[in-house]
């Protein structure tokens, strides 16, 4: 039996339909678009502040700002400027006021930054000792915020 001499049931070839694709393209495009959260980005800096520098080219996230000085912790996003020193004994009750304040201020977000709330950009001086950065990262975590993003200056800045 030749196989050229069976006949081809189909009288027209498959050919691509583009109209349908572009529609979806289309559609995922727009959802792509209206799903995303466009912000600026910018920290402002107190005055006495020098920031570490960094050679990372990563972008900045628009995470709440966290302050540490040489003295105290400042969280403005619920109005808190602890002492580092009393940070390690404060009570339990006092941590969970404070950890009650960090999740009315996430309930207080919009559901489509409520997951990023809980994420917190930690700005320090240059010169700030190992001891003050980790005891309030330890703080930050042990009231409920979940990652902690070092804040610092680049080479070109």
């Amino acid at each position: 039996m030749d196989l050229e001499s069976l006949d081809n049931p189909r009288k027209y070839p498959l050919t691509l339909q583009l109209a349908p694709m572009i529609d979806i393209f289309f559609l995922i495009i727009v959802f792509l678009l209206k799903a995303t959260i466009v912000a600026d980005v910018s920290i402002v800096f107190p005055r006495e502040m020098h920031p570490p520098m960094s050679r990372s080219k990563e972008t900045l996230e628009t995470f709440p700002e966290v302050v540490v000085t040489e003295t105290e912790i400042i969280v403005g996003i619920i109005h808190e400027n602890l002492n580092l020193a009393e940070v390690e004994k404060l009570s339990e009750e006092r941590v969970n006021e404070i950890k009650s304040k960090v999740e009315q201020y996430v309930k207080s977000k919009d559901e489509k930054v409520r997951s990023q709330a809980t994420h917190v950009n930690l700005i320090t001086y240059r010169g700030n000792n190992y001891k003050n950065i980790f005891a309030s990262v330890k703080f930050l975590r042990k009231i409920g915020f979940q990652s902690v993003a070092f804040i610092a200056e680049g080479e070109g800045q």
